[in-house]
C-alpha cells in the first residue's frame, strides 16, 4: 500500500473551496513578505534575500505537503477485497453496512469519500481529503510547516514594527523605494491577522496529530474509546507513520510504503493492497 496512485475527492464542493482558499492564503503571505515587507525595510540586501528565500522554502514545503495530503489515497479499502484467510468463512468477515465491503479493524467509513478508510483520523475540508494511514505524514508536515511559516511571518512583522518605532522615518521612507504606501501597511496588517489565526489553528492541529501518532490512537478512536493501542515506543509509532528508518525524509512529503493490510497485523494476505 504505497498511496502513490492519484486520488481526488470530487464530491465535496466545500472541501474544494477550502483547498483553494488555502493556496490563496499561502501565496498572499509569500507576496506580502517578498514585496511589501522585506524590500521596503531591508532593500535588496543579502539579508533580505536570505530571509525571503527561507520564507519561500517553508511555504513551498507547506504547499507540497498539502498537495500530497490532498492527492494521496488516505487508505481506502479496495472494493471487493477479502483477506485470503477469510475467503471460506464469510460469517467471520467484518463488513461495512454502508459500502457493503470488508471493513478491517481500525477502519471507519467516511461519508464524504464514501469509502472505508484504514486508520482514519478525520476528514479535513482544508485538504479536501480524509487523513488516514497513507497520508497522515503529509498532513502532519502540512500543518507543521504552516504553523512554522505563520510564526516566521509574525517574527518578521514584529521586527519590522520595532525598526519603525526605533526610527519613525521608516514609516514614511524606504530603501530607494519611495514613500511607504498605506496599502502596504494594510497588507502587513492582514498578514499579521492571517498568521495569528492560522498559526494558532495549525499549531493546535500539529500537537493533536503528534499526540495521536505517539499514542497510536486516532481521533475517532479516542472519541469512541474503542481501541487499546499496543505498548510500543514513541520511535516505533513515529516510524509507522513517517516510514523506516528514521531519516531526513521524515521532514519531506515523500511517499511512505507499507506492507498492505498486514501493517496493522490484521490478517495475512496473499498480495499487497
Amino acid at each position: 500500500m504505497s498511496g502513490s496512485e492519484l486520488w481526488c475527492v470530487h464530491s465535496d464542493p466545500c472541501g474544494i473551496c477550502c483547498a483553494g482558499v488555502t493556496y490563496i492564503l499561502l501565496f498572499f503571505a509569500d507576496w506580502v513578505v517578498c514585496t511589501h515587507l522585506l524590500p521596503p525595510w531591508l532593500g535588496l540586501s543579502t539579508g533580505s534575500c536570505v530571509l525571503g528565500l527561507a520564507f519561500l522554502l517553508i511555504s513551498a514545503l507547506a504547499v507540497a505537503s498539502h498537495l500530497r495530503t490532498m492527492l494521496t489515497d488516505p487508505g481506502a479499502v479496495p472494493h471487493e477485497y477479502t483477506p485470503s484467510a477469510l475467503l471460506h468463512d464469510e460469517k467471520a468477515l467484518p463488513m461495512c453496512s454502508r459500502c457493503n465491503g470488508f471493513k478491517p479493524p481500525r477502519a471507519h467509513h467516511c461519508s464524504q469519500c464514501d469509502r472505508c478508510i484504514m486508520k482514519m483520523d478525520h476528514h479535513c475540508p482544508w485538504v479536501n481529503n480524509c487523513v488516514g494511514a497513507n497520508n497522515q505524514k503529509h498532513f502532519v508536515l502540512f500543518v507543521g510547516y504552516t504553523a512554522l511559516l505563520s510564526g516566521y511571518a509574525m517574527v518578521l512583522l514584529v521586527l519590522r514594527l520595532m525598526a519603525t518605532l526605533n526610527e519613525p522615518r521608516l514609516f514614511l521612507t524606504t530603501h530607494s523605494h519611495g514613500p511607504q504606501e498605506p496599502v502596504s501597511m494594510l497588507y502587513m496588517f492582514l498578514l499579521l491577522f492571517e498568521s495569528l489565526l492560522f498559526g494558532l489553528f495549525t499549531s493546535a492541529m500539529f500537537c493533536e496529530q503528534l499526540s495521536s501518532i505517539l499514542t497510536d490512537q486516532t481521533g475517532i478512536e479516542r472519541l469512541k474509546n474503542d481501541y487499546a493501542p499496543p505498548r510500543r515506543s514513541a520511535v516505533q509509532n513515529l516510524s509507522e507513520t513517517f516510514g523506516r528508518p528514521c531519516s531526513l525524509l521524515w521532514l519531506l512529503p515523500t511517499p511512505v510504503t507499507f506492507n498492505g493490510l498486514t501493517w496493522w497485523d490484521i490478517l495475512p494476505t496473499e498480495h499487497e493492497v
